[in-house]
C-alpha cells in the first residue's frame, strides 16, 4: 500500500509545480489529494473496504480526465490497479483481482519480483490465471 501513496504524493508533488496553469489540473490535484487524505486514514486504519473504495474512486476520477491532465495521471494508474487487485485478492475475489491486475498491466504495471513476493495477491497467485497475466510482465 505504501507504493501507491508514494507515487500519489509524487504526482501531487510534481503536478502541484505547475498549478497555475491548468484549471483543470487544479482540480484534479484537489480532488486526488482529498482522496490520498481519505486513503492514507484507511491505511493507517488498516480499513481494506474503504482501501478499494478509494482506489476505484482514484480510478473514477482519472477516467474522467482528459488531455495533458490524463497524460500526467497515466504513470500511476498501474499502482492504483495494482492495489485493487491486492484487496480483491485479500477478500478472496479471484476473478475480480484478475481484471484489476490486467488493467494494471495495461497501465505498465512491471513490477515481477515484487507481485510474485506480494502476500496480498496470494489468492490470486494460487490460481491458473495469474499464470497468463504473470507472463505479460516478462
Amino acid at each position: 500500500m505504501k507504493r501507491i501513496c508514494m507515487l500519489l504524493l509524487l504526482l501531487l508533488a510534481g503536478a502541484t509545480a505547475g498549478r497555475s496553469q491548468s484549471p483543470a489540473m487544479n482540480g484534479f490535484i484537489e480532488q486526488l489529494e482529498g482522496l490520498n487524505n481519505e486513503l492514507t486514514a484507511a491505511i493507517a486504519a488498516g480499513d481494506r473496504t474503504t482501501m478499494e473504495t478509494v482506489y476505484l474512486e482514484i480510478a473514477e476520477l482519472y477516467n474522467l480526465q482528459t488531455g495533458d491532465v490524463r497524460q500526467a495521471a497515466a504513470p500511476m494508474m498501474g499502482g492504483v490497479w495494482y492495489n485493487i487487485a491486492c484487496m480483491r485478492s485479500l477478500r478472496g475475489d479471484v476473478k475480480g483481482a484478475a481484471d484489476a491486475f490486467s488493467k494494471a498491466l495495461d497501465f505498465g504495471w512491471d513490477d515481477y519480483n515484487y507481485t510474485l513476493n506480494d502476500p496480498d495477491l496470494t489468492n490470486l497467485r494460487a490460481d491458473p490465471l495469474f499464470e497468463a497475466l504473470a507472463r505479460r510482465m516478462q
